[in-house]
């Protein structure tokens, strides 16, 4: 029998309608992330490519869930593994990971108990999309080969930092899309799981790209918003960074 550490899944890094617009809970994403012996993890690598992906591909192809990734640790804290799983319907996303675990379980126990070994333990976040520059019903498809998550603690006054980020910051992101400098940026709300509030996404071709549009972004927000980026600051008053390689997704 295959533990749950393997099949309870979602997702980053990342499920909207048109830019800035208030969501309803049409776009979700489940997301598992590990924590994984770093001596053994790429082993968890192979298991992602051959067995974990085709099994979720059967639900992509059943239009239970619009796409499924995985992310491996770059830079950050101590997850290691990210895998997600991101729909436009909560019930449909559930019935997916029902069909994967009824899957994983009869098929692909050995597998499963392998990973499970390596990764022993995991944080589980169902998220719902608040803003993105993503078209409708095609976030985290294409990602390119790297994605920054901003996972953030916030007080009660959250939905005023949604609000901030809705009217003051994303015509700021979305110029930068437009410019290039980054492929994507997506605003998430906590649903269900563990302490994280809010998370800010952003996906680049690559590290070094990530990470100088992280600097530009937040130097543009004190240049053209800083009365409302203190403001969020001090509504989402810490956060944990992470960068994320994207690669095994292309």
């Amino acid at each position: 029998m295959i533990t749950r550490h393997l099949l309870l899944l979602g997702g980053a890094a990342l499920l909207f309608a048109p830019t800035a617009e208030a969501q309803d809970d049409s776009q979700i994403i489940l997301g598992a992330y590990f924590r994984c012996n770093q001596s053994l993890e790429a082993r968890t690598d192979t298991i992602f490519t051959d067995v974990m992906k085709p099994v979720m591909q059967t639900q992509v192809d059943a239009g239970r869930i619009t796409t499924f990734g995985w992310a491996r640790h770059w830079m950050g804290g101590a997850w290691r593994r990210l895998f997600y799983m991101v729909g436009t319907d909560r019930d449909a996303v559930l019935e997916a990971r029902t069909a994967y675990l009824q899957d994983m379980q009869a098929n692909h126990a050995d597998a499963g108990r392998e990973f499970n070994a390596i990764c022993s333990s995991h944080d589980d976040y169902l998220w719902r999309g608040v803003a993105t520059s993503s078209p409708a019903g095609q976030l985290a498809q294409d990602r390119p080969g790297a994605g920054l998550s901003s996972y953030m603690m916030c007080d009660s006054r959250e939905a005023e930092a949604d609000e901030i980020v809705q009217t003051a910051f994303a015509p700021i992101l979305d110029r930068h899309v437009a410019d290039g400098h980054v492929n994507s940026w997506s605003w998430l709300q906590h649903r269900v799981g563990g302490w994280y509030r809010r998370a800010l996404v952003l996906d680049a071709a690559d590290y070094k790209s990530v990470l100088n549009y992280w600097d530009m972004l937040w130097e543009d927000l004190e240049e053209e918003q800083p009365e409302l980026l203190r403001e969020f600051s001090a509504i989402c008053n810490s956060h944990a960074d992470y960068v994320w390689d994207l690669s095994l997704n292309q």
